[in-house]
């Protein structure tokens, strides 16, 4: 099946590499919004244009939105989901543990090496970077980004548009709202309402917003 990746930066690469080692999907190129600033090759694919290509795009096509930052993945997904013929599979590592009863939504990423054990509801658009790990009975909303080697424990309720930096860890039984940012390293072991960073072990609160939306 064809495939195009959206995003032609470094984590565009890194799903390409995980679409390579599939061999279920064959991608014909990249699109990006940056389209004349980059190379006219990504890991060794070609970049074809920008997201007008898709919008009006005619031909049945799978698409993968390779981008790290939740907030444009939602507005790269608000622009092409009236197309009907762009389907958003969920890609999934050849080295991903699936578990018991893991429900998926569309447009996931799973990344290489990352474990999901039991009963876990997992929705739409969320990135999981190598070598995280997702704990039992936990939900998870849409467009978050669990950049590598995140732990969540079990019981654990995320809300959407959330970012986990590089080797955070949540505990057990907490809820984390939506649109924060966990800094990398971080150790949460306090609930997280909305709007905020936290940084350290165990994390503060370091910084608030109000969210326009």
């Amino acid at each position: 099946m064809q495939i195009i990746i959206v995003g032609a930066g470094g984590f565009g690469k890194e799903v390409a590499f995980s679409i390579d080692r599939l061999q279920e999907y064959n991608v014909i190129g990249f699109v990006d919004d940056n389209y004349q600033n980059i190379s006219e090759r990504v890991y060794g694919k070609p970049v074809i244009g920008t997201l007008k290509l898709l919008q009006g795009y005619t031909k049945e096509i799978n698409v993968v939105i390779a981008i790290a930052d939740p907030i444009t993945r939602e507005v790269v997904y608000e622009k092409l989901k009236s197309n009907k013929f762009i389907t958003f599979p969920n890609i999934i590592d050849s080295t991903v543990i699936l578990g018991h009863n893991i429900q998926l939504g569309i447009g996931n990423v799973l990344m290489a090496n990352t474990t999901y054990t039991s009963d876990i509801e997992i929705g739409n658009f969320n990135m999981f970077n190598i070598a995280s790990t997702i704990g039992h009975d936990s939900t998870i909303g849409d467009f978050n980004s669990f950049f590598p080697a995140v732990n969540i424990s079990g019981n654990v309720k995320i809300g959407s548009k959330n970012q986990f930096g590089v080797g955070s860890k949540v505990i057990q039984d907490l809820t984390i709202g939506d649109s924060n940012v966990l800094g990398a390293g971080s150790v949460v072991i306090r609930g997280i309402y909305n709007c905020s960073k936290v940084v350290g072990v165990p994390s503060k609160e370091i910084e608030s917003w109000v969210n326009d939306e």
